[in-house]
């Protein structure tokens, strides 16, 4: 315990010790001293009566724990912040106030012992004197108690001998002795207080101010004392220290106005007006009834402030306060800064009600009503549309001032009531539109918002035309007019007008470009675009072109067909979007994860790897937030950005562009979007003939649509143009688990047929063939890997094998009908195993059919079959030793 004691007591004289040295500021003082609370303190009270160098009844040198306790600990109600804080502090009970209470119970107690008396009669007695006696003591004055922080008995005459060495002018010593008394009782007040006293008589005010803060620290119950360090505080203009000051004078006198005033002045010095404004709401509250002028002009300030900080709500509060408290003061002025506040929130049937109450407005409606309150309760009812029972008079005293008069107006357009508020309007158009311009913006302004156009462009003409509302926001809500009553032609000139008055305005470049396009001028609309780019890139500190503009840029260009110039635009936005993923070069080893999620972590690991710098594409920067558009709008952009990249033929930056479009997180929350781009992808793959990549997109897609036939069609061109076998084990082992898939039979047909084992290559196409015997594809499949067994060395039954061929052969003729195809894969067939003069029965037939009709002379030209039915026929000709005859076909079908 003593050992804790020491180290208390030692912290707080190092603590003081360091705000004295300026090591700590005043505040981390204060916080020590909180945190501390009063048990540090407590313990190093000494006693009155015992010498502060020996031993005390604690058996510990120089200090008494206060006997409140059985160990001389403190109470447990003790309290830190009370200690410092409150004006009641716990006391102390001396030893002679314990010694004369147990004297007081010695003596009932032997007074009580009579060994005459019966038992009964002596408790009796007992209790009787008890009873006296706690009566008598309960009228007994008890002795004064001394506050822990005072100078104890064996200290104060070396206290009163620093008083008399500072009175005599000896400025030093009183320092020395007050020094020794902090030593020895940090916790006292006094000490600390004659020594700021001396420090401020030798001039040094900044150490003054520091040992007068600790004592008003050590007796906080003072507040003038507080007022008076926060006056030396901003003598020496630390204004955060003074508002602490005030904060602790509050504490102890909170309803003093005075104080109120001066801390919320010096918080709204340092830019915190909600703690300013708590402040000026307090005052409020405490201000007189006959102080109502005061209360009006400070409210009048707060409400400003109010605004400003974007509390309005707040601000009509304090508004409706100040009218209820005090409605004689209300004046002109306040009614408008009320109605103002109101405009800005919509809220324009309080506007009404305002005016009503404060400056003798009447209303009354044509179907019979006449009092104003009642007028005021039919703007709630829903409209019925009869124009005629509900329109309002309005009717406004001649004083009231042409501001107020024009909010009503607003207020009445808003309303929807426009035969009330048209008197209002007449009356402004009577001033002169140079000195009121401000009030026909408004009243144009209302009519716009409302839809009623044609009321207010005349208002906005005769603005536009006058020297000082000549002004480029002026001339856009005259344009946005013109516009919306279908006058295109003036509106263009209009919005030609705001942009030379204000080049850097999107809205407006952006509507003239629009408007230009509407009157058939793409020049003059992609003209007004690429002013705004190049504008926006100068005025912007951004170093890119603003992306609003390079967007409608793209939109503009794409609907005039430039391509080439639309791609460029787009490019330069897309790659911003797919930033991260669009700069890393070797895109592949990301969009190959299967899930969102860790082609995510991919992506940032390459990103991490490169030190988040691409090694690949580079990127422009662009001004401008790149949510402005919508991902929607994004996506249509991308979609439009692909299709023009493969109709240029850049097919490499169209698979460059959807590999970092799947890679980036833009869309990956969007499932409909990730499958869409990964047949994107695919496409694009096999447009660049990038067949490898392609397989590993395909794939997936096969195993998830085993019966849609046109990815069957894609994945047997990419097998056939990527010349691998990697493809062979992938379609044997899905031929497991779909054994009636046909395309799967015939993949794995093909395979073996191109292996060379025929045997196998059969065995498939007869599956096939029961799966489906009307397919004739399965018929030639089957008839012509009879003729390759036929034509092997060691073919056994070769007649046989030929016959069984040229049967299912006839019956691929039967099913496909005489068709030009049909006859020439016959004549191909008996060809290649030499029965030339059977072949040739069967290409003249093809030769001498038309191609078949698809409705596109194009594509027709595609099937045309005649070209290599005549070469097949020369060569067997020229064979055969007809060399004119063979010069005559391929003249006529192979020269061009």
């Amino acid at each position: 315990m003593a050992d804790s004691g020491m180290s208390s007591a030692e912290e707080v004289e190092r603590r003081v010790a360091q705000y004295l040295r300026g090591e700590v500021s005043f505040q981390e003082f204060d916080a020590f001293r909180q945190e501390r609370g009063i048990q540090s303190f407590v313990q190093m009270a000494p006693q009155p009566g015992t010498s502060t160098g020996g031993p005390t009844a604690s058996g510990q040198t120089g200090r008494l724990v206060p006997p409140t306790g059985e160990g001389g600990g403190a109470s447990e109600n003790d309290d830190s912040d009370d200690y410092f804080d409150d004006d009641n502090f716990d006391t102390v009970k001396t030893r002679d106030d314990s010694d004369e209470d147990e004297e007081e119970m010695e003596g009932v107690e032997e007074e009580g012992d009579d060994s005459n008396t019966s038992p009964a009669d002596t408790s009796l007695t007992a209790n009787v004197e008890l009873a006296l006696e706690q009566e008598e003591r309960k009228g007994r004055k008890r002795p004064k108690r001394r506050r822990v922080n005072e100078v104890p008995k064996p200290l104060r005459g070396l206290m009163g001998e620093a008083n008399l060495r500072f009175a005599r002018g000896k400025y030093d010593d009183a320092i020395k002795m007050c020094m020794e008394v902090i030593r020895q009782v940090p916790h006292c007040y006094e000490p600390f207080q004659t020594a700021a006293m001396v420090y401020e008589e030798k001039g040094d005010m900044e150490r003054s101010l520091q040992f007068a803060l600790i004592a008003a620290h050590l007796n906080p119950q003072d507040p003038e004392e507080w007022v008076k360090l926060a006056e030396v505080s901003l003598e020496q203009n630390n204004i955060s220290q003074a508002i602490t000051c005030y904060k602790k004078a509050l504490r102890y006198d909170p309803n003093n106005i005075g104080i109120l005033w001066e801390q919320a002045n010096l918080l709204e010095q340092t830019q915190e007006p909600r703690k300013a404004l708590e402040g000026y709401q307090q005052i409020l509250k405490l201000l007189p009834e006959k102080e109502g002028n005061k209360y009006m002009d400070l409210m009048r300030d707060m409400s400003k402030t109010y605004h400003a900080t974007g509390e309005t709500e707040a601000a009509i509060e304090t508004i409706q306060a100040a009218f209820t408290k005090h409605p004689t003061l209300v004046t002109f002025e306040d009614v408008n800064m009320l109605t103002e506040l109101y405009v800005t929130m919509k809220q324009y049937r309080h506007v009404l009600e305002a005016m009503s109450n404060y400056c003798s407005v009447q209303l009354s409606w044509q179907g019979g009503v006449t009092d104003t309150m009642a007028a005021l309760d039919r703007l709630g009812m829903p409209d019925t549309g009869k124009q005629e029972t509900q329109v309002m008079q309005c009717t406004i005293p001649p004083e009231t001032p042409i501001d107020l008069s024009i909010k009503l107006a607003v207020s009445l357009v808003h309303l929807r009531y426009l035969a009330a508020a048209r008197p209002l309007v007449d009356m402004l158009l009577q001033e002169s539109a140079e000195d009121m311009g401000d009030l026909y913006l408004d009243i144009a302004e209302a009519y716009v918002d409302v839809g009623e156009y044609d009321s207010a462009r005349p208002i906005l003409a005769m603005l536009v035309n006058t020297e000082r509302y000549n002004l480029a926001a002026v001339w856009l809500r005259y344009a946005e007019c013109l516009n919306a009553l279908g006058k295109t032609e003036h509106a263009v000139q209009s919005y030609a007008k705001v942009v030379e008055m204000a080049p850097s305005h999107l809205g407006a470049r952006l509507s003239l470009s629009a408007l230009q396009q509407q009157l058939g001028r793409p020049e003059e609309a992609l003209q007004a675009l690429s002013e705004a780019v190049e504008t926006a890139a100068q005025v912007s500190s951004q170093p890119g072109p603003d992306v609003q503009l390079l967007h409608h840029k793209s939109t503009l260009l794409y609907s005039q067909g430039r391509m080439e110039d639309f791609v460029d635009s787009a490019l330069l936005m897309l790659s911003k979007y797919f930033e991260e993923a669009y700069q890393q070069q070797n895109l592949q080893l990301v969009v190959t994860k299967i899930t969102s999620r860790r082609r995510k972590y991919q992506l940032r690991a390459m990103v991490k790897e490169q030190g988040g710098v691409g090694q690949g594409r580079s990127v422009v920067d662009l001004s401008g937030k790149l949510s402005s558009i919508s991902k929607l709008e994004w996506w249509d952009l991308f979609c439009k950005a692909s299709r023009s990249l493969t109709t240029l033929g850049r097919t490499e930056e169209v698979e460059h562009l959807t590999m970092a479009a799947l890679a980036s997180p833009q869309f990956e929350r969007d499932l409909a979007k990730q499958k869409e781009l990964k047949y994107m992808i695919l496409s694009a793959c096999c447009l660049n003939k990038n067949y490898r990549m392609a397989y590993v997109f395909v794939r997936p897609m096969i195993m998830e649509n085993t019966g849609v036939n046109q990815l069957w069609n894609v994945f047997s061109q990419i097998t056939t143009s990527s010349e691998d076998a990697r493809h062979h084990r992938f379609c044997l082992r899905l031929m497991i688990k779909n054994p009636h898939n046909i395309a799967l039979s015939f993949l794995n047909g093909h395979n073996s047929l191109i292996s060379g084992t025929y045997k196998h290559a059969l065995g498939e196409y007869v599956r096939a063939y029961r799966l489906d015997p009307s397919n004739p594809m399965s018929l030639l499949l089957i008839g012509v890997t009879f003729f390759h067994m036929a034509s092997q060395k060691y073919t056994i039954k070769r007649h046989f094998v030929l016959v069984q061929g040229m049967s299912f052969l006839n019956e691929y003729l039967i099913h496909r009908g005489g068709t030009q195809e049909a006859y020439y894969n016959v004549g191909r067939a008996l060809h290649q195993i030499g029965l030339e003069h059977l072949a040739i029965h069967y290409y003249q037939k093809a030769l001498h059919m038309a191609p078949p009709d698809v409705g596109d002379n194009k594509y027709s030209q595609l099937l045309d079959l005649r070209r290599e039915v005549a070469y097949n026929l020369a060569l067997i000709y020229s064979g055969s030793g007809s060399k004119n005859l063979a010069k005559m076909l391929l003249d006529k079908y192979c020269v061009v």
